[in-house]
Parts: structure tokens; C-alpha cells; sequence
């Protein structure tokens, strides 16, 4: 789209054109970004391609304290454009900071490129976000120094493979302040294993594809229409159908990526990543994603081998966000402790007998 076919009444073309002073061009830089910020939620499509326009033009014209602020003022926002909010996670730390720790948008691809460009303070950024998954975390091991390991030690939600830890552990050898934080995270991950009395990540064991192909019959027509649903008719899916799917061919879907939509409370994204890894419809997750039937949610959730500390962030995500009280949710992480696999195995096996409850 050109600044030319943008319509907005934001817009002062001889400044986007450049052909005002830079106090006005920042100014107006200022005014969008916060603009945006407040209405962000209500944009269709032709709005947020009109608002990336104007942000990235105005981006060639600011200085870096005004790419800053629009930085921050954006930040946190789930539908903002992905190619303005790439821009700044490159750009100087100043700006890219606020980015990189809390934007949404940013893929493990982002941030696995940004890794490998930019500066030490970057990878810093990066390592504080609330999720990691081991793919960008083992990069940032590999090309970060010694802030960017105790960062991620300290980081309960940054997923670390075996590698990464043990590379961990031999620089603690020679770092106090490493040594004492992988030492409280491996304590802690000592205390969640010893209340669980099923390994953390068995095998599923079930084929979901074939199970979805004998429930399917049992499934009335009315469950794939959520327009009508009080909870899930807000929520768009489309966009995160064809998120889901860039993501999955990446090979970057898993329960890292699944952590950070739900602590961001994407719930659209989080239940098409579901969806894609269990074969479910879409519909037919979110479904289950707001019912009340725990067991029956819990059960898949078991069988796709997510972490305590997954199932505790999807509780508070969407939906049940809104309606459950902090005890309930209590009541419902006991509950997924409780059951093992083959519990998990023998409920869903019943459902193309029982069918699913989805009222």
C-alpha cells in the first residue's frame, strides 16, 4: 500500500513526503503510535495495513527517542503489524528492547534472526521474555555471554534442552552468579518432579487423527458454528489458522510457542496450535478449551505431553480467564497432576462411544 491510497485523517502528507521539520514528523510519529495503542482491538485488516504504513514512513523520518516511544506504546499489542514490529526488534537497543522482551508478534524465527545479527544487549532482551522455547534458547547460549546465561537460568518460562543446560552447568564452573541461579532452577524443576508420579513427557501412545476420524460422527453440526457463543464468538481464527500453519512448517511449534500465546492471552493462536498438533478441529478444541468437563480437556492435554507449567497458563488465557476463580484453577492443576497417561489413554478411547461434551 502507498502513503498515496492510505485513508486516514491521521495523516499530514507533506510530512510522511518529508517535507515538513523533524518536530512535526515526530510528533505525528507519537500521535499514531498512541492512537494505535488504544484502538488497536477494533482493527479490521485495511486499518492495520494503514497503520503500518504510516508507522514505517514515519519510522524513516523520526529519531531514534520517538522510534523508542512508539516502541513501547506497541509493544505489547497482539495484532500489531509484524513487519513494523520487526523492524524495530533490529533496531538500536533502545528502541528494540521493549520489543524484544514482550512483543507477541515475533516469531522464534525473529528472534533467532536477531540473534544472530545483533548485539549482546539484544540477546539480553530476548532472554528476559516471559516464554522461550528451546530452539531460540539454544541459539542464544551459543552466541551469548555470560548476562544472557544467568538471564535464562533465571528465567522460569525460557524451555532449555539438555544441551543448553549442560553448557550451563560448565560455564557455572567459572561464574558464581550462573551457579547460584542454575542451582535454584534445577531445585525448583527437583520439586515439581517429586509431585508427579508419571514421567513428565511419556510417548501419547494414541493415534488423535484416527480417534478425531470415530468421534467425528457423534458430532452435531451446531458445535463448529461459534458465532453464537457467548465466549469464543469475539475471537478470530482465520489469521491464526494460517499462523499455526507457517509456524508448524517451521518446525517451531511446540509447547514453547504454545506457552507464550497463552501467557500473552492469544487465545485464537493458542487453540489452532492445538488444534494443529492433535488433529482437532479448531471449533471443536476451543469448544473443549471453555467448557467446564475437565477431564476431558485435561485428558488430550496428557496425551500431548504438555508441562504442569503449560496447562497453568493456558487456565489463565481466554475464557477461563474470565470465569474461573484462582481456587478453581488451583483445583484443575491438582487434577492434571492426578492424571497419569494411561487414565488419559482410557478416557479418550471412550469418546467415540460417549462422544465429547460441548455444551
Amino acid at each position: 500500500m502507498q502513503a498515496a491510497n492510505v485513508k486516514t485523517e491521521l495523516v499530514d502528507w507533506k510530512v510522511l513526503n518529508g517535507q515538513s521539520d523533524n518536530g512535526k514528523s515526530d510528533e505525528l510519529m507519537r500521535h499514531v503510535a498512541s492512537l494505535f495503542s488504544l484502538t488497536a482491538s477494533h482493527c479490521d485488516e485495511e486499518q492495520l495495513a494503514t497503520y503500518d504504513t504510516v508507522l514505517q514512513r514515519l519510522a524513516d523520518l523520526v529519531g531514534e527517542e520517538t522510534r523508542s516511544f512508539a516502541a513501547q506504546k506497541i509493544c505489547h499489542l497482539e495484532n500489531a503489524p509484524h513487519s513494523i514490529i520487526r523492524r524495530f526488534a533490529f533496531d538500536a537497543i533502545k528502541v528494540a528492547d521493549p520489543i524484544l522482551r514482550h512483543s507477541p508478534v515475533l516469531t522464534d524465527k525473529d528472534l533467532i534472526e536477531v540473534s544472530e545479527v545483533r548485539s549482546d544487549d539484544h540477546l539480553v532482551s530476548i532472554s528476559m521474555r516471559k516464554t522461550l522455547s528451546s530452539v531460540v534458547t539454544d541459539v542464544l547460549i551459543r552466541t551469548g555471554h555470560g548476562t544472557v546465561m544467568i538471564k535464562l537460568a533465571a528465567n522460569a518460562g525460557a524451555d532449555l534442552s539438555e544441551e543448553s543446560m549442560q553448557a550451563l552447568d560448565e560455564a557455572a564452573a567459572n561464574d558464581r552468579f550462573l551457579a547460584n541461579e542454575l542451582a535454584s532452577r534445577i531445585a525448583e524443576k527437583d520439586q515439581s518432579r517429586k509431585s508427579i508420579s508419571f514421567s513428565a513427557f511419556p510417548s501419547r501412545q494414541v493415534d488423535l487423527n484416527r480417534l478425531w476420524d470415530e468421534i467425528e460422527p457423534k458430532v452435531e453440526e451446531r458445535f463448529y458454528n461459534l458465532s453464537r457463543h457467548s465466549y469464543l464468538a469475539r475471537y478470530r481464527f482465520d489469521p491464526s489458522l494460517t499462523k499455526i500453519e507457517k509456524l508448524f512448517e517451521q518446525g517451531f511449534l511446540g509447547n514453547g510457542v504454545l506457552r507464550q500465546f497463552a501467557c500473552n492471552d492469544q487465545f485464537a493462536d493458542l487453540v489452532c496450535g492445538i488444534a494443529k498438533l492433535s488433529g482437532f478441529p479448531h471449533q471443536i478444541v476451543a469448544r473443549m478449551m471453555s467448557s467446564l468437563e475437565w477431564d476431558q480437556i485435561l485428558s488430550l492435554f496428557r496425551l500431548l505431553s504438555f508441562s504442569d507449567e503449560l496447562v497453568h497458563d493456558i487456565l489463565e488465557c481466554g475464557p477461563w480467564m474470565l470465569c474461573l476463580s484462582s481456587g478453581q484453577c488451583n483445583a484443575v492443576q491438582r487434577r492434571y497432576r492426578q492424571i497419569g497417561l494411561e487414565e488419559a489413554k482410557i478416557n479418550v478411547n471412550r469418546w467415540p462411544t460417549t462422544g465429547l461434551r460441548l455444551d
